[in-house]
């Protein structure tokens, strides 16, 4: 136990547990970075191993080709996921009252609610800045009262140069026709370790983490943990 713990502690682990990540969580706490990522390397999945490492080589090296010359074409300030997000967000901002109670504080008037921006802090009370690190509407009105750009308050990681540098980086083809061919006679073999497949078929559908199990939801009685056909409720 000593050993296991010391070793926990020397991994880093607040690069990959989420009770110790100091960075920004983004509202979301999952692994589906990690499924995509399994369902898109499945076709090499069954490979051996190294024809499964030069496959999810190739496919990186063109997906990386792939986005680098889509930067090219890229005119404005943030990615176009985003931009779309931010303009969806604007036009939604145009109906809403805004009141200053200071030079970078306000209160915003959305029908019947009100929320507090606070420009200098980048926060709003309906948190979703706070979450996706976006203005969200309450935040874009109030921008837009002060005759600011909505991109100066947008994180930097959405930003057209940010995405240009992440995928700037370039994956060398690697040529293997001349290359020297292993003759056993001249040294070692290392064989085959001795493993025997367990009895039955093999798993191909992943075990759903505990996060990630639902409990079924009944449509009669609206409770979890059952379905319709074994609900006890008496039918109205």
């Amino acid at each position: 136990m000593p050993l296991a713990i010391a070793f926990i502690q020397k991994s880093e682990p607040e690069s990959w547990a989420n009770a110790l990540f100091r960075g920004n969580r983004w509202g979301v706490i999952n692994n589906n970075i990690a499924e995509c990522w399994n369902n898109w390397v499945k076709p090499a999945r069954y490979l051996p191993v190294v024809s499964m490492v030069d496959h999810i080589r190739v496919q990186i090296m063109n997906m990386m080709h792939r986005r680098r010359e889509a930067t090219l074409g890229m005119v404005k300030e943030l990615s176009p996921a985003k931009e779309k997000t931010v303009l969806s967000t604007y036009i939604e901002s145009r109906t809403l009252r805004v009141h200053r109670s200071c030079g970078w504080k306000f209160e915003v008037v959305d029908c019947d609610k009100t929320c507090a921006v606070d420009l200098n802090e980048w926060t709003c009370s309906c948190r979703a800045w706070q979450i996706h690190m976006l203005p969200c509407k309450h935040a874009s009105a109030a921008i837009e009262s002060k005759s600011m750009s909505v991109y100066a308050f947008c994180d930097k990681f959405f930003k057209t140069d940010m995405y240009r540098q992440t995928y700037k980086g370039i994956i060398n083809p690697m040529p293997t026709f001349y290359m020297y061919e292993f003759n056993g006679d001249e040294g070692y073999v290392i064989n085959a370790p001795d493993v025997r497949s367990q009895p039955g078929r093999r798993k191909t559908q992943r075990i759903p983490s505990q996060i990630q199990s639902r409990l079924s939801k009944c449509s009669h009685c609206r409770v979890r943990g059952h379905n319709r056909r074994s609900c006890k409720e008496a039918i109205n």
